[in-house]
């Protein structure tokens, strides 16, 4: 599997017309981070909604309005994070060809098993904790996949496996050919902050599912 490495964010648009899987935006943290996503990992929360490109910050400050106590929201680092995250929803955006996109964020995460997902693509962040784990396809046994068999019967050699760099920005297909990928055991069984951007239909279509 090919990985389209070093692109950057006004080169985004292009992903859907290559060919890999797995496209990643190298970034580095903002000064501060660690200071404050140490506090912020203090809490458990997740939000989840519909973000606009001409207003992804205040809709974005609108989710978190009630999940982030005020202490934090009047940290100066909290405005610079909101920023962040709705810059990196308006590429999505453009990316995507909408006005809006399906926003998630939060400290849970629980994707125990190799798996590619239902969705065209999918755009993800860690912002604190590890990054999620992935795998070249020389590294999978895709029957062992195909017939649901455990991770240790999928993952063929555990040297492969590759780690997403907190705040680097990762967009990848879902689908059969899809990036098989899971949260890294250091998350599951630890705090971390992930982002995650879709395809505006798709958190509609959970929530329906669930009714």
């Amino acid at each position: 599997m090919r990985v389209f490495k070093k692109l950057s964010l006004s080169k985004l648009p292009e992903f859907p017309q290559q060919q890999d899987k797995l496209a990643i935006v190298e970034r580095s943290p903002l000064p501060a981070a660690e200071v404050f996503f140490e506090k912020l990992l203090q809490i458990t929360f997740t939000v989840r909604g519909q973000v606009f490109k001409e207003s992804s910050a205040d809709d974005i400050a609108d989710l978190l309005q009630g999940a982030i106590p005020n202490a934090l929201q009047s940290d100066p680092f909290y405005r610079l994070w909101v920023a962040d995250m709705a810059h990196v929803c308006q590429h999505f955006c453009a990316m995507a060809g909408e006005a809006s996109i399906g926003f998630c964020v939060g400290t849970q995460r629980d994707c125990r098993r190799y798996h590619k997902d239902n969705v065209p693509m999918r755009l993800l962040v860690t912002y604190a904790g590890q990054g999620t784990e992935w795998l070249p396809d020389e590294a999978v046994d895709h029957r062992a996949y195909a017939s649901g068999m455990s991770n240790e019967d999928i993952l063929i050699d555990p040297a492969a496996r590759q780690f997403m760099r907190p705040w680097d920005i990762a967009v990848f297909r879902g689908g059969p050919e899809g990036l098989l990928h899971r949260t890294p055991d250091t998350a599951l069984n630890g705090a971390s902050i992930l982002m995650r951007l879709d395809h505006k239909d798709f958190w509609h279509n959970v929530m329906a599912s669930r009714a």
